[in-house]
């Protein structure tokens, strides 16, 4: 490969990633290389770099702390979905293999989604957040307070669609461990005046309902005794109670 302008290229088109990946491994100055292009101008080149360095990251310890701060500047910067994606997906890994690293920015990224004025960083954060609360949400222990009681109560609907995102989030491999304190906040939004606000409730519910025998018969007679005139809900309803049903006779 003639270096530069080939690497790039095949960045940019995310061709030969196995090829380089496995040169990044073991030449530590065609790694360097792959770290500068973080910085391109192209969102495609910058998401492909990414991508080569989480295949290597595990193995090479002494980058995981450097990353961790560089994720911190490019979500911010970012503008494009799949590369916000692509870092969140760092930021889980790194969640998993180096937690102590990604414990101390966790106050400054949830900071950024609470009080950013821009719309785009709130976004990002909120991809970063969801994915690190899959991959460790010990390391969010710190702002579940803030969840149940500023997000789940506030009086914006956005606000409580990203904590219902987060539980759901919370309640997928871990089972009840770290949502169970949400629960009466979440039977709650099924009162909710918001008809998208009420449909997401049912949806995070019949989630956590999902993994849990005893949650699953309280939720079942929840939604059967629901009242619920809008046509989404209803419909968000009826789905759940079919797989839930199908799911206890099983």
């Amino acid at each position: 490969m003639e270096e530069e302008l080939d690497l790039r290229e095949a960045l940019a088109t995310g061709e030969r990633m196995q090829e380089i990946i496995a040169r990044a491994a073991i030449d530590k100055e065609f790694l360097k290389e792959i770290i500068g292009l973080l910085d391109d101008d192209l969102w495609t080149v910058q998401k492909n770099a990414l991508r080569v360095l989480s295949a290597i990251i595990e193995e090479t310890p002494e980058l995981q702390s450097a990353l961790v701060t560089k994720l911190m500047v490019m979500v911010r910067r970012s503008e494009s979905v799949p590369l916000t994606q692509e870092i969140a997906r760092t930021f889980g890994l790194l969640s998993r293999i180096n937690p102590e690293e990604v414990r101390k920015v966790v106050p400054i990224i949830f900071a950024n989604y609470r009080l950013g004025g821009d719309p785009k960083i709130k976004i990002n954060m909120t991809y970063v957040l969801e994915e690190i609360m899959r991959a460790n949400p010990s390391l969010l222990s710190g702002v579940f307070k803030d969840i149940g009681g500023v997000l789940l109560t506030s009086k914006s609907n956005a606000d409580k669609l990203a904590a219902l995102n987060f539980i759901s989030a919370l309640g997928g491999d871990n089972g009840l461990r770290y949502v169970t304190p949400f629960l009466p906040k979440l039977f709650a939004l099924l009162n909710d005046k918001d008809d998208v606000v009420r449909a997401s409730a049912v949806e995070t519910l019949a989630k956590l309902a999902e993994k849990n025998k005893k949650l699953r018969a309280i939720v079942i007679e929840k939604f059967k005794e629901l009242d619920e005139r809008s046509g989404l809900v209803k419909r968000k309803v009826d789905e759940a109670l079919s797989e839930l049903l199908l799911l206890e006779k099983g």
